[in-house]
């Protein structure tokens, strides 16, 4: 028998959220780039360097966790771990795309500001980190390593 038990290949949602946080990191890699070298007079707002950089900072976090989430998800609790994975893309998205608009675009939905989505998204993440939190202490005894 192998010290190195082989692993269940992802499918599904953790394929989904394992390539989501792939494509996260991909994406917070370039808009930290544009971040850093965009001139002060390409940001909408003021301060939109330090919004953006933000932006980069919570999306390329959460990028790592969500691959480190799915990866790990064969040792938690399957039901609570699915549903951070999903939490925690969708609070990502919700978060760091209306911060990326609003520092580059100022872009308004009517007169209101896209900024103000931010907030639902950072709630999912903190409820994601929750979900994760549930999921090892949910996991069966028996289970452990």
């Amino acid at each position: 028998m192998s010290a190195n038990p082989r692993l269940p290949a992802l499918s599904g949602i953790f394929r989904f959220c394992f390539v989501s946080g792939a494509l996260g990191g991909a994406g917070g890699l370039v808009l930290g780039t544009l971040a850093s070298h965009l001139p002060d007079a390409a940001f909408a707002v003021p301060n939109g360097r330090g919004v953006l950089h933000t932006g980069v900072e919570i999306l390329m976090w959460h990028a790592i966790a969500l691959c480190a989430l799915t990866l790990g998800a064969p040792l938690l609790e399957r039901r609570l771990v699915r549903l951070a994975c999903l939490t925690m893309a969708l609070g990502t998205i919700l978060f760091c795309a209306p911060v990326t608009l609003y520092a580059l675009f100022d872009l308004k939905i009517g007169t209101l500001s896209v900024a103000r989505i931010a907030p639902y998204g950072g709630t999912l993440l903190i409820i994601s980190w929750l979900l994760t939190a549930a999921s090892g202490l949910r996991k069966a005894s028996s289970d452990t390593l």
